[in-house]
């Protein structure tokens, strides 16, 4: 185990930052850790790094927390970087859920125009940051949450030096669906998973050595929180992200959205509730309300990332990371999401699992589109805007496409 090491916080004052602490806090095995806050309202940091401090205070092993708005000198010799940043705060990303609506679509904020406008404004602050980074901690490791990350993670390594993996938990709610489908305990399951962040499918599944996907397949319809209908799923052999909702039922989706609060007008009031809490200074810990907001990627993958990284475990997760020659059938600069196991020298991704080949062209149609919207942004190019569009599984033609460029490219 290291000595003690530095973890930044970029984003360090949304409310579910306490959560980061209390995951933290209960590995007896997470080396003594300075936690900087870095956030861009000292009201409100204040109030979330108090609250912070109080958990960080009953940790199993040595943990400080402080706070700044300056990203200077949050990042500073930082062993660690966690960008949670959200640019423009839930009334952005309530607009990336609603605009798309009146093109016809469903709006989200990574996946279609939702997720390619999230991305427009979420990219120059990223490298911005890095730029930071790479002058004042070039030895840290970023840890990506920020949305949509495949995007920002690609624009990361294309365009800066800054070490980056990013980190997803949709991938742990899958596996843990499919091993309540077959009575299996979830650490008994090993899934073959590939494709990109919010675009992943299951293509393998191993129970004490057995292949049970073809079970798995046969009785899909009791999968819980099946994404999609049963047939399709049986139809290509592999159990899509629940995010493939977006794509195959579209036209659902959007009915199901429409007169309804955005999910970012829900946190906002989820919010408001939970900083009215953290204002109380009397209060032990973390209030209550802190549950409701369901953050829950802390504990599952964002801090278990975190510790092996720093102890050489050598754990596997299914991480996103850039594909090199692991799937042969991607582009090499392709962000994937794959098994990968973290030791301290890196993350070294496994062998690339099957999947069908429409599989594979759903796979590289989103790659090719990912990579030219943050070619995009990044050289303020329209024409590569218009043909990224043109690649969005979403969007049906040009008209519409070009409707679409013209609310949000700017």
């Amino acid at each position: 185990m290291p000595d003690t090491i530095k973890l930044a916080v970029l984003g360090g004052s949304s409310v579910a930052t306490p959560e980061l602490i209390r995951a933290l806090g209960g590995r007896a095995d997470c080396p003594p850790v300075d936690i900087v806050l870095h956030g861009r309202t000292e009201d409100k940091l204040a109030k979330v790094a108090a609250v912070s401090a109080r958990l960080a205070a009953r940790a199993a092993m040595p943990m400080a927390v402080t706070r700044t708005t300056d990203l200077r000198r949050a990042v500073e010799g930082a062993d660690y970087v966690l960008n949670q940043v959200r640019v423009g705060g839930y009334p952005a990303r309530a607009y990336d859920e609603s605009f798309p609506h009146a093109f016809g679509l469903p709006g989200e904020e990574t996946f279609g125009p939702g997720g390619m406008n999230n991305a427009r404004r979420t990219i120059p602050v990223a490298l911005e940051t890095c730029k930071v980074i790479e002058e004042v901690a070039p030895g840290a490791l970023l840890i990506n949450l920020t949305n949509p990350s495949s995007f920002i993670q690609y624009a990361i390594t294309k365009y800066t030096r800054v070490n980056v993996v990013g980190v997803c938990d949709v991938p742990i709610g899958i596996a843990r669906g499919i091993a309540a489908l077959l009575g299996a305990p979830p650490g008994e399951l090993w899934i073959g998973y590939v494709g990109m962040h919010h675009f992943g499918w299951v293509t393998e599944a191993r129970w004490n050595g057995r292949d049970v996907l073809p079970e798995v397949l046969a009785k899909i319809e009791n999968l819980p929180g099946l994404p999609v209908d049963a047939d399709i799923v049986r139809a290509v052999g592999a159990v899509p992200s629940s995010y493939f909702k977006y794509y195959y039922h579209a036209d659902r989706m959007l009915a199901k959205q429409r007169g309804q609060k955005t999910r970012a007008e829900q946190l906002l009031e989820i919010e408001a509730k939970i900083m009215a809490d953290y204002a109380d200074e009397t209060q032990d810990g973390a209030p209550a309300s802190l549950e409701s907001r369901g953050a829950h990627w802390y504990d599952e993958i964002v801090v278990p990332v975190l510790i092996a990284h720093a102890n050489d475990l050598r754990s596997v997760f299914i991480l996103n990371v850039t594909n090199g020659a692991t799937v042969d059938w991607l582009p090499p600069e392709t962000i994937v999401e794959l098994p990968v196991v973290v030791t301290r020298d890196g993350f070294h991704p496994l062998q690339s699992p099957s999947a069908p080949m429409d599989v594979q062209a759903m796979i590289r149609t989103n790659a090719t589109f990912e990579m030219l919207w943050v070619e995009a942004v990044v050289e303020h190019s329209y024409d590569k805007a218009l043909r990224a569009m043109m690649l969005n599984h979403l969007v049906s033609n040009l008209d519409q496409a070009k409707a679409i460029l013209k609310e949000i490219w700017q």
